[in-house]
């Protein structure tokens, strides 16, 4: 009979990881999460990016816009302006000119934060038809226009 401290021979025993095979699993861990780490950085700084250029984008729209519905056809020339859209201050700048159509405008815009003005985060290039002349006793009356009756 075996007394009972006798060991098992080393080919039965149960075998864990070394400290350098657990230092080498920790350091590929380490290089793993890192990389995973600056991925969502950039990704998280791409997201705001795009939101900053989404928004400038909509305040030259909005721009544009107001251009095309004013009464009169604007000046040739440069405008310049702000605006605050989601809760930010926008300078944008409007470059009119001429086109090789009489009754046609060029108006570049370009926008940017007022955060950081020397950068462009958005331009935008439409076009303003000159407005048609309205003739005398032409103009609808506004709810005919709308499907409405006019009023008699």
């Amino acid at each position: 009979m075996m007394p009972a401290d006798a060991r098992a021979p080393a080919s039965c025993r149960a075998r864990g990881f070394t400290l350098i095979e657990v230092l080498i699993a920790l350091a590929f861990l380490a290089l793993a999460m890192s990389a995973i780490i600056a991925t969502v950085g950039v990704s998280i700084r791409n997201a705001a990016g795009l939101q900053d250029k989404t928004f400038a984008h909509w305040v030259a729209m909005n721009e544009l816009t107001t251009l095309r519905l004013a009464p009169a056809w604007p000046d040739i020339g440069t405008q310049k302006g702000d605006a605050e859209m989601a809760g930010q201050k926008w300078n944008w700048q409007a470059v009119v000119s001429s086109t090789q159509d009489p009754d046609l405008l060029r108006v570049d815009i370009d926008v940017s934060n007022a955060l950081s003005p020397a950068t462009v985060s958005a331009s935008l290039v439409g076009f303003i038809g000159r407005p048609l002349p309205q003739l005398p006793g032409s103009n609808p009356a506004p709810h005919a226009a709308q499907g409405g009756t006019a009023a008699p």
